[in-house]
């Protein structure tokens, strides 16, 4: 049975209030799958007069006819006439399971074929340019900043300025220590802070910080999402070492004074830190474990490994490199997706492959991805709704 008639009986039982957990799973999966599957979706399910629409749309493009479409409309008009409305009548059109099915997976051909939201074009992998600077600043007084793609990070000192001393906001002194400050570095971007004690922070792309203006003389908190690079300063108080830390989903992070990596992105199953000088300490709910440089640990609900690595590939990204060793295709997938701002999919089933080799994220697209295609992956990129997908097919 093919896919759209499997999710029209889906579609089908999900209207007759008959779908099971499963059925209703996999529903919501194909409907998360593209924007368009859920339009097509809501079109079936949402609006009185649907069907009777569908099916004028299915007689007017076979022109040539099929009767069991005709009998169809005719019987669906005159059960709708002797006063079966709403919910009641968009069931009672699907009355015969096999009509039903039919009829959605028409509708869901036409849908395909007619909608302009899924008109899609091959176009060249050249065409899609590396990241650059870019990030949007939004502070806790209600301020909102565009930073500029020109410079590569921003600073407080006296005033809050970008890095080379150009002037971005003029900052209350009094109000100063009470603000909050909120970078969000989009797909296809990335930014460089310099916080209030002198630590430094790499964003990756689409990558969140929030930390405070000024640090309080007691500890220094800040909160990730995504991926960063920090310098932390080392901080004395009374013969004290402040400590620093990093919030990221399910585990914090200790330091006094190091260089690290944290990779935590939201729709990655795994945290992982990377210690490259000093050292840390990385608690969850469940247990504590300390870094040393060259280390690494792995956070996945709620169970933490280390393990020993060469850092150099997982901090290649702060030196604008993409470096590739035992990178498995889905990992990768993943860094160049974030880093070109398009979408990747995949057409079948991919084995896992592994890949070797370093390139400047400067480059465009085709020249990362002469790369992976030495390794026989197959793949073309489209553009959909002004949105550019790269799929990946097999092998």
């Amino acid at each position: 049975m093919k896919a759209t008639s499997k999710i029209a009986q889906l579609i089908k039982r999900h209207m007759d209030g008959e779908i099971t957990a499963d059925e209703r799973e996999a529903l919501e999966q194909w409907r998360g799958e593209t924007p368009e599957n859920d339009a097509f979706f809501k079109m079936l399910t949402e609006g009185d007069a649907i069907f009777e629409d569908g099916l004028s749309w299915i007689q007017i493009e076979q022109e040539q006819g099929e009767d069991w479409l005709r009998e169809l409309k005719e019987r669906t008009l005159k059960r709708t006439s002797k006063g079966v409305t709403g919910r009641s009548a968009k069931t009672y059109l699907f009355y015969f399971a096999a009509a039903a099915v039919l009829l959605i997976a028409s509708l869901f051909g036409y849908f395909q074929l007619k909608s302009p939201l899924i008109e899609e074009k091959e176009i060249s992998l050249s065409s899609i340019l590396a990241g650059t600077n870019k990030a949007k600043l939004v502070l806790s007084d209600g301020k909102e900043i565009d930073l500029r793609s020109d410079k590569d990070g921003i600073i407080l000192d006296d005033q809050l300025t970008y890095a080379d001393g150009t002037p971005l906001l003029a900052v209350d002194n009094h109000k100063v220590s009470s603000i909050e400050a909120t970078i969000h570095v989009p797909k296809g971007g990335k930014y460089k802070v310099t916080l209030s004690d002198g630590s430094k922070v790499w964003l990756n792309a689409q990558s969140k910080l929030i930390y405070p203006l000024v640090f309080n003389e007691s500890h220094r908190t800040v909160t990730l999402e995504g991926e960063a690079y920090f310098e932390v300063a080392t901080v004395v108080e009374e013969n004290q070492r402040i400590p620093f830390e990093v919030v990221c989903r399910d585990q914090k992070i200790l330091v006094t004074g190091t260089a690290f990596n944290v990779s935590a992105y939201a729709d990655e199953t795994q945290t992982v830190t990377t210690l490259v000088e000093g050292a840390v300490s990385i608690e969850s709910a469940q247990q504590k474990v300390h870094l040393t440089p060259n280390q690494q640990a792995i956070s996945s609900i709620g169970n933490m490994i280390t393990k020993e690595v060469d850092v150099q590939p997982f901090v290649a990204w702060k030196d604008n490199k993409f470096l590739f060793y035992e990178t498995e295709l889905r990992d990768l997938m993943r860094s160049i997706s974030r880093w070109y701002a398009i979408e990747v999919s995949y057409q079948d089933q991919v084995s896992p492959t592994y890949f070797y080799g370093e390139i400047d994220r400067d480059k465009n697209l085709a020249e990362v991805m002469r790369i992976i295609e030495k390794s026989g992956v197959k793949f073309k990129l489209q553009k959909r709704d002004g949105t550019s997908k790269l799929i990946i097919m097999e092998q």
